[in-house]
């Protein structure tokens, strides 16, 4: 079911864009001057931010992923937390001791987690972690309440579930949501391979252009020396 959007104008708050402008600018780049095609570029936009959100730029990257672990217990899914089962990846993990020390907790694969974690696993202050199965695995079992948190990068955003609500896939990637939507209208719409390539052309563009500020920002701006 297409949400129904109306315009009149250029949509800006203090300089931030917007889901209607976003809507209104691809309907003008594509002389869709009736309104035929509101609802194909609205499901282009929601396929281009499922399809983006699987890269890391500097505002989808979030080290607030906190919870608390349970004696016992070894698995972790969305009743610890909501981003677990969405998340893309875990950049690093740390688990604070009763003291409020942090600690480094080492990531292990699948299996070798299984052969560790049988019915005679050891319990205490986790040292490792893995994820399976939309769930994180965490070696030694917790004997007490810990609190554990993940440095994601990237993460999955609120779902879309209005047009009307912006979030940062406009405030801060609009041209790349513009792009890849224009690039998806018109492969699978308008059926126009001319724009699709030149859409495809600016979304690539655009993608670099967001990774390089995304690098810059994160750069420590000093050279390290490496041992050879």
């Amino acid at each position: 079911m297409a949400i129904t959007v109306v315009t009149s104008g250029p949509n800006f708050t203090g300089g931030d864009y917007t889901f209607p402008q976003l809507i209104a600018d691809i309907s003008r780049d594509v002389d869709d001057t009736t309104g035929e095609y509101t609802a194909d570029i609205q499901r282009a936009i929601a396929a281009s931010i499922r399809y983006c959100e699987r890269e890391t730029y500097y505002f989808n990257e979030t080290r607030d992923v906190t919870f608390n672990t349970v004696a016992d217990q070894q698995w972790y899914g969305a009743p610890a937390h909501e981003q677990i089962p969405r998340l893309v990846h875990i950049q690093a993990a740390y688990r604070e001791d009763n003291a409020g020390n942090v600690l480094d907790l080492r990531r292990d694969t699948p299996e070798n987690m299984e052969r560790l974690s049988d019915r005679n696993a050891v319990k205490g202050e986790p040292v490792s972690y893995t994820y399976f199965n939309q769930q994180l695995r965490l070696y030694p079992v917790p004997d007490d309440a810990y609190k554990i948190r993940l440095q994601l990068g990237a993460y999955r955003l609120a779902p879309l579930t209005s047009f009307e609500i912006p979030n940062a896939w406009v405030t801060e990637a609009y041209d790349l949501i513009k792009a890849r939507a224009k690039y998806i209208l018109a492969k699978d719409t308008l059926k126009d391979p001319q724009v699709a390539t030149e859409a495809l052309s600016d979304y690539q563009d655009q993608h670099k252009a967001l990774k390089r500020e995304t690098t810059s920002r994160n750069a420590r701006g000093v050279i390290r020396a490496t041992a050879f």
